[in-house]
């Protein structure tokens, strides 16, 4: 089951804040007074609350981890065992990378889980326009898709979304191979100021075509796109379950 939820109620509840006991002591307080409210501070600062939360984070980690496994889900299996692309995921990073060799190129592709947060409900109608249950728009994870060659300075860096049904391509453009390949906001600012090309849709009908079956030769396919929103699942059910862990932990502590 995918992470993306608000917490349930039980979680909700412990962020209530309690009501005062009693208004502020009058102006004139004795010595005596004052020295015995701060000898009843808590220890390391810890409120009355924080049994509460720490309980109800328990039994969210619980509720998470009771049918979790351990055992690698079969999509990753198949992708692993296929020996193409290889993926590089770092625990509680929001980014994950495919990459492959195809001939003399060199094949990225980035992509970050919390685009699932992009899911929305959406309502549908049977034919005589009676109001059916909510579905849930299918998310669509962007990515972005650098092409290297050895044999050239220039490369290919492609605006892509992946969905469940394939790829949708947004832009694609051509820039000096170190351009391309720098990370970080000032890369992406010197990018955005040079010609991107065209939007992908507004090219020639078989141009659009022509290119869909370049990316797809080189693996960049239906079969990849729903994997990548598999994964993207897959991994933010996993760093759900270890936030809920470690914050459980720094209330105790």
């Amino acid at each position: 089951m995918s992470a993306i939820r608000a917490l349930r109620p039980v979680l909700r509840a412990a962020f209530r804040t309690p009501q005062l006991a009693a208004r502020a002591a009058p102006r004139a307080v004795p010595a005596l007074a004052v020295r015995s409210f701060h000898a009843t501070l808590r220890a390391r600062g810890s409120g009355e609350t924080d049994g509460e939360l720490a309980a109800a984070l328990a039994a969210e980690h619980a509720y998470e981890t009771e049918s979790a496994s351990d055992e690698k889900p079969e999509f990753l299996k198949n992708l692993e065992q296929d020996g193409v692309w290889s993926v590089k995921d770092v625990p509680g990073s929001d980014d994950v990378i495919l990459s492959r060799k195809f001939g003399d190129e060199h094949i990225k592709l980035t992509f970050q889980v919390s685009d699932l947060d992009n899911a929305e409900p959406v309502e549908s109608v049977d034919d005589d326009g009676a109001v059916l249950e909510d579905a849930v728009e299918p998310a669509y994870i962007s990515s972005s898709l650098l092409v290297t060659k050895s044999a050239s300075k220039k490369a290919l860096l492609v605006d892509i979304a992946a969905q469940p049904d394939g790829f949708e391509i947004t832009n694609v453009a051509v820039y000096e191979k170190g351009l391309a390949e720098q990370d970080g906001a000032d890369a992406d600012w010197q990018r955005r100021s040079k010609y991107m090309g065209p939007q992908f849709d507004t090219l020639d009908a078989a141009v659009q075509d022509a290119f869909q079956s370049f990316l797809a030769e080189r693996g960049v396919d239906e079969a990849l796109a729903n994997f990548i929103v598999s994964y993207s699942e897959y991994k933010e059910q996993k760093d759900y379950v270890t936030w809920l862990a470690d914050l459980k932990d720094f209330v105790n502590a």
